[in-house]
C-alpha cells in the first residue's frame, strides 16, 4: 500500500508538472510581434525583410507594417501579425532571420510580443501618413487594468493629435505585460502627452508598474 500511494503521488506530481510545463502552449495562438532594430536605411530593412516572404508565410506571418523610429532615422519598427505567436517568435529569433538582417547591416533587435486580446488591423498600403505609438506596460493585475482601460474614452483634451485603431496584446506573467498600440495623426505630439503628469497618474492608478514606449512614423503596410 505504501508503494502504491507513493507511486500514485508521483503520478499526480508528474501530471501537475506536465500541466505546468505545457502552460507556454497558450502562446500557440494568434498574436503580434514588434521588432525595433537599427538599420542603415529604409530600403535595406525592406529588402532584407521581404526577401524572406515565403519563410514568413510558412511560419504563420500574414501581415506586417514598417515604421521609422521618431527622432532616429536609422532605426525602424516592424509589426507582424502571426497565427501562432510561439512559432513566429521562434522564427524571428532564429539564426536564419538574424543572418539575413545582418547582411542588411542591422543591429541587435529588441523584440516585444503578445497574444491578441484586441487584434491590430492591416491592409495593403505602400505609402502611409501618420504614425504609431506602442506602449509596453507591466501591470500588477491584467483583468483590473483591462477593465480600467475599457472604461476610458481615450479622448483626453491634452492629446493634441487624433488617436485611432487601438489594439491590445497580452503576455501572462508576474508582472503581466500588456502592449497597447494606437495610430497617431501626428506622432511628433505623442511623447509629450504619453509622458505627461496626467497620464502617469492614470497609469499608476490602473496598476502599471513599468512602462516603455516606442514612437514610429508610418511607412508601409502589407498583407501576405
Amino acid at each position: 500500500m505504501k508503494f502504491f500511494l507513493r507511486g500514485l503521488s508521483l503520478s499526480l506530481l508528474c501530471v501537475l508538472v506536465s500541466c505546468l510545463w505545457k502552460s507556454p502552449a497558450s502562446l500557440k495562438s494568434p498574436g503580434t510581434i514588434f521588432i525595433r532594430q537599427e538599420v542603415p536605411g529604409y530600403q535595406a530593412i525592406r529588402t532584407a525583410f521581404l526577401g524572406q516572404k515565403e519563410s514568413l508565410i510558412s511560419h504563420g506571418v500574414s501581415a506586417y507594417s514598417l515604421h521609422r523610429v521618431l527622432r532616429d532615422s536609422h532605426s525602424f519598427i516592424l509589426t507582424l501579425k502571426c497565427s501562432n505567436l510561439e512559432k513566429g517568435v521562434d522564427f524571428f529569433r532564429s539564426l536564419g532571420f538574424m543572418a539575413a538582417m545582418d547582411k542588411a547591416g542591422a543591429g541587435i533587435p529588441v523584440i516585444w510580443y503578445g497574444l491578441d486580446a484586441t487584434e491590430r488591423k492591416y491592409a495593403s498600403q505602400s505609402k502611409m501618413s501618420g504614425g504609431i505609438v506602442i506602449a509596453r506596460n507591466e501591470v500588477r493585475d491584467y483583468n483590473f487594468w483591462l477593465r480600467c482601460f475599457q472604461s476610458e474614452s481615450h479622448h483626453h483634451p491634452g492629446r493634441k493629435y487624433k488617436n485611432s485603431g487601438y489594439s491590445i496584446h497580452y503576455l501572462p506573467g508576474n508582472p503581466a505585460v500588456v502592449l497597447v498600440v494606437h495610430e497617431a495623426s501626428d506622432v511628433s505630439k505623442a511623447p509629450s502627452f504619453m509622458t505627461s503628469a496626467a497620464m502617469n497618474g492614470e497609469m499608476k492608478a490602473t496598476g502599471v508598474v513599468g512602462l516603455e514606449i516606442w514612437y514610429g512614423i508610418n511607412l508601409e503596410e502589407g498583407v501576405f
